[in-house]
């Protein structure tokens, strides 16, 4: 299963874009990105395994910002 790390920019997003990953059953953290990266909002991403059509679905139904998936 392909792993991937989704930009969120800030740590609120990271934070429901991941809870509302693990009530779908996904296994999902947050993390900190590495400062090279962190042209992309505040720094913070979700790292998720899965279907990124389905995962990109559930951050979008929870308002959650995609800025890259990397």
């Amino acid at each position: 299963m392909n792993e991937h790390i989704i930009a969120t920019g800030t740590v609120t997003n990271a934070i429901k874009g991941r809870d509302a990953l693990k009530k779908r059953g996904f296994y999902a953290e947050m993390q900190r990105m590495k400062s090279t990266d962190r042209k992309y909002g505040c720094g913070y991403a979700i790292a998720v395994r899965g279907n990124l059509s389905e995962i990109e679905q559930i951050l979008k139904e929870a308002n959650v910002k995609i800025i890259k998936v990397l």
